[in-house]
């Protein structure tokens, strides 16, 4: 009996000890998730956006087209929301394109207009890293373990909404593989939007040409790693495609 009684004793003292922990662990991980990253006013990114294309950046078109800043035929500019414009009939670049894909055959031009939030890591695409940091959701942990990010145009063309000034408007939303995907969001310092919607003074262009118009996106692909009550753990892929811009194929 006072065996029994003893060993109890000790299982509810341990119960109590790893109760104890969890709460603590919880309490830091709220702490750590609740993080942000420094605000940046709407003049100093525009500014900042500038300094890219003064700075004579390469541009990726595609994973592997990269457009060298100033080029020939090529106009680059930060539109006044701080938006990167880039329009190019360079013959050399397009040739690129049409052998990199069919849906670029015998086009005429190219126009590329990626949001002005995301401008600075769409050039540096390939210097990303994932962070390292924890998210806390009930009695969970997530964390990213292993992943790549890159850069991909969709392959469905996407219709455009009619505004009162004669501009196009165009909604993206993010998507997810999974919920643990979307709790996931949360880690990345860069903020991951549910959608983001573009507007341009591109009408004429758009009705007066055969154009066809995709949506750019940055797609994370990683691997999830899930830790409950700091003894089960779990791992999934998950992918999100977060929209980042809208390029234009003209013919």
């Amino acid at each position: 009996m006072t065996s029994d009684h003893l060993f109890k004793k000790f299982t509810m003292i341990i119960i109590v000890l790893i109760i104890a922990i969890a709460a603590a662990v919880f309490v830091f991980w709220q702490v750590d998730a609740e993080e942000q990253a420094p605000k940046v006013s709407k003049t100093e990114l525009i500014e900042s956006n500038k300094v890219w294309i003064n700075n004579q950046m390469q541009i990726p078109i595609q994973d592997n087209i990269i457009l060298s800043i100033p080029a020939t035929n090529t106009n680059t500019n930060i539109a006044t929301n701080g938006d990167l414009i880039l329009t190019t009939t360079n013959e050399e670049i397009l040739k690129e394109l049409a052998a990199s894909n069919d849906r670029y055959k015998d086009i005429k031009a190219y126009r590329l207009r990626i949001e002005a939030k995301k401008v600075s890591e769409y050039i540096t695409n390939t210097k990303y890293r994932y962070p390292t940091t924890t998210i806390q959701k009930k009695l969970a942990n997530y964390e990213i373990t292993s992943g790549e990010r890159s850069v991909q145009t969709d392959k469905t063309p996407i219709k455009i909404e009619d505004t009162t000034n004669n501009d196009i408007k165009v909604s993206l939303k993010t998507t997810y593989s999974s919920d643990e995907a979307e709790v996931a969001a949360g880690i990345f310092n860069s903020t991951i939007p549910d959608k983001i919607t573009i507007t341009d003074n591109t009408k004429d262009l758009t009705t007066n040409k055969n154009v066809t118009i995709y949506p750019k996106s940055f797609v994370y692909d990683f691997t999830l790693q899930k830790n409950t009550m700091l003894v089960f753990k779990e791992q999934e892929e998950a992918v999100i495609q977060e929209p980042i811009g809208i390029e234009y194929i003209i013919k």
